[in-house]
Parts: C-alpha cells; sequence; structure tokens
C-alpha cells in the first residue's frame, strides 16, 4: 500500500510485465536471433569436462549445432558459405580476438576452409565445432576457466548441459 500526502491508503499500483518483456524482446534483448549485433555477455566457469561432456551427448550436441547452422545459415540454402561463416561462427565459438591482426583472424578461417571445404554442410560444421571445443578442452585441462562469453553462445551452453546434467 502506498501512502499520498492527505494520509489516505491507495494500493499500489503494479506495472505489467509483459509490456516490458515484448519492450525487451523488440531491442533484441531477449531473443538470441535479434540481438547478434548486441549480444549479452556473461561471465561463467567451467573445465575440459564441461566441453567434451557435451560433445559425448550426441543427441544433444547435433540439436544445439543444426540450431547455430540454422541461425548462420543466412540464404537458407543448407550449405554456410565462407561469407556466412565469418558473420556468424564468432557468436557460436570465439575463434575471433579483439586483440588478434585482420591477417591471423583470416589464416584461421583459411585454415577452417582448408580443412572442412568453403560451403559447410551440417555434418562438416559439427565436425568444426566439435574439433573447436575439443582443441579449447585440450588447452584448457582440468583446471576451471573463468571466461566471459556469449550468454547464447556455444560455450555457455555447454555450461547449462553440465548443469542440467548434473540434477
Amino acid at each position: 500500500m502506498c501512502t499520498n500526502p492527505n494520509n489516505k491508503q491507495q494500493p499500489e499500483k503494479r506495472r505489467g510485465r509483459g509490456k516490458k518483456k515484448k519492450k525487451l524482446a523488440n531491442k533484441g534483448i531477449i531473443n538470441p536471433q535479434i540481438r547478434e549485433n548486441n549480444p549479452i555477455m556473461i561471465e561463467t566457469v567451467f573445465t575440459s569436462q564441461t566441453l567434451m561432456g557435451l560433445i559425448s551427448d550426441t543427441k544433444s550436441f547435433e540439436s544445439i549445432t543444426d540450431d547455430y547452422f540454422k541461425i548462420l545459415d543466412l540464404d537458407g540454402d543448407g550449405t554456410l558459405s565462407p561469407s556466412e561463416l565469418r558473420q556468424g561462427l564468432n557468436r557460436v565459438v570465439a575463434v575471433e580476438s579483439e586483440v588478434a591482426s585482420r591477417e591471423e583472424t583470416d589464416s584461421v578461417y583459411e585454415a577452417i576452409f582448408e580443412r572442412f571445404g568453403e560451403n559447410l554442410v551440417p555434418g562438416k560444421f559439427r565436425d568444426l565445432v566439435s574439433e573447436i571445443l575439443t582443441a579449447m578442452a585440450r588447452a584448457f585441462g582440468n583446471t576451471p576457466v573463468i571466461m566471459v562469453v556469449h550468454s547464447d553462445g556455444l560455450i555457455m551452453k555447454a555450461v547449462r548441459h553440465e548443469s542440467e546434467n548434473a540434477m
């Protein structure tokens, strides 16, 4: 209850949260497909087991990578072109760094295209993501890692997967 200056009690006004959610969605804060240009970053802790646990759960890993593939396949032709991969892969798995030069970033993508081809189908994309996560897991080992990641990125999905399966 609120009190007005005349000491009369008035019921508190509650604002609808539905309107707020709708406004946030319109600003790209709720739907990950909308917020691709303004991702929400989150700090998380994980180990190599977190990443390998997602890869080893074939059904979950396929589902997650298929979802990412559909988001990245901007023209809907069933393949990821070099342009589509460059535009979206960093959102899925951090392959670029703000401190890396353009040449370093280009060499990473050249290596990807050389190994997996220039137009990736879903299976090749899954293999690529698996290799990236496996390399990260090897680098981190069993030491807990604290990292700031995209809230809708693959590392965060791996953390959530581990949490859900620990229950």
